[in-house]
């Protein structure tokens, strides 16, 4: 017999293993932990930005991508109080399915829920905790 069990935010494997009569049994689940920071909007550490007027938080995943969290004069949504978001891999911009709109680098008109959820998108993809720099 088969257990399939699906688990999101995963950081952790564990196997553990006991017999119960003929039959030994081999059970693989992950402990669920999801990020130790950012858990909310609050945690992502933006900085003011002049040119263009507004604010940034640059996070780092693993050494492998970059998240870059805008709302400025210049950024799609900001007329409204909204986010945009870019992705970058060794100093790419890139696409991201899931994360940025497709055929597009950017993804824009985000709420403050809606960016925390793209970090802990970009949290599962990379399974790297995010890291302000």
């Amino acid at each position: 017999m088969i257990l399939l069990i699906e688990v999101a935010d995963v950081d952790r494997n564990i196997s553990k293993s006991f017999d119960t009569d003929d039959t030994s049994w081999t059970f693989n689940y992950v402990e669920q932990r999801g990020p130790e920071i950012m858990k909310t909007f609050a945690d992502i550490p933006f900085k003011e930005t002049t040119m263009p007027k507004g604010v940034q938080a640059l996070l780092s995943f693993g050494g492998d991508y970059e998240l870059s969290i805008v709302k400025n004069e210049a950024s799609y949504g900001n007329a409204k109080g909204l986010y945009e978001i870019a992705v970058f891999k060794d100093n790419d911009q890139v696409e991201l399915p899931g994360i940025t709109r497709e055929g597009d680098t950017v993804n824009g008109y985000l709420t403050e829920d809606e960016v925390v959820g793209i970090v802990k998108k970009m949290h599962l993809i990379t399974a790297a905790d995010p890291e302000a720099f």
